[in-house]
């Protein structure tokens, strides 16, 4: 990274020399790509997975049968620090034909080609701005090039998540016991509201006093 830093560095040093002046926008966003770069290429050698031992080279499968280890795989994965690779084992069961990602589960990446930063990320923009404003504002904001579809397609998966886990919470809290109610049932349960706060048009309140003296009401 130390490299990548100097270089950017020499880069800007010379362009000074050459006009005299020093745009600062230009700069600190080459300098966060440049940042985001080294990260990346940090980060995919951190996720380069070795082979399982021999004694690690099968795994239970759901159908009852062992998946066996097969060979190292590698897929895309888009970071907050930008594109990554990531290479991990692959196990397939033979009786079923289904495969498994171990490492995939692990990291958070099941069925997915966004870390779960991006994804954050992208369920943030989704729900505060329509989709193809948040896919511009993860470009500035972020430096990363997402589509808008992604974007909506994440918030709606996080959301919808969100949701199941509430349901689950409710369906707990409707299982717990209550305490049994004590004291005679109430016939007739009243429940008053204080409206006179409520703002109105100007026509509504002409000739009424205001609560405060000399100034007409606005409620």
């Amino acid at each position: 990274m130390a490299r990548e830093v100097n270089q950017f560095l020499s880069r800007v040093f010379a362009q000074r020399r050459k006009d005299g002046r020093t745009d600062l926008e230009a700069v600190e966003s080459a300098l966060r790509a440049t940042l985001h770069q080294a990260g990346a290429a940090a980060l995919t050698e951190l996720l380069k997975f070795e082979a399982p031992a021999a004694e690690q080279r099968q795994l239970p499968c759901r159908c009852g049968h062992h998946a066996q280890y097969q060979e190292l795989r590698s897929k895309p994965i888009l970071t907050i620090v930008g594109p990554v690779r990531v290479s991990r084992p692959y196990y397939l069961c033979a009786p079923c034909g289904a495969g498994q990602f171990p490492v995939d589960a692990e990291l958070d990446i099941e069925n997915t080609e966004f870390s779960p930063g991006v994804r954050r990320m992208q369920a943030l923009v989704g729900q505060q701005a329509p989709f193809d404003h948040g896919r511009e504002q993860l470009k500035v904001l972020a430096g990363l090039e997402v589509t808008t579809k992604s974007v909506e397609r994440t918030a709606e998966a996080i959301g919808a998540d969100i949701a199941q886990r509430e349901q689950e919470e409710i369906q707990k809290a409707l299982q717990l016991g209550l305490p049994a109610v004590a004291g005679e049932p109430i016939p007739i349960l009243y429940v008053q509201m204080d409206g006179t706060g409520v703002p109105v048009v100007k026509k509504e309140t002409v000739g009424r006093q205001g609560k405060t003296e000399d100034q007409p009401a606005h409620s």
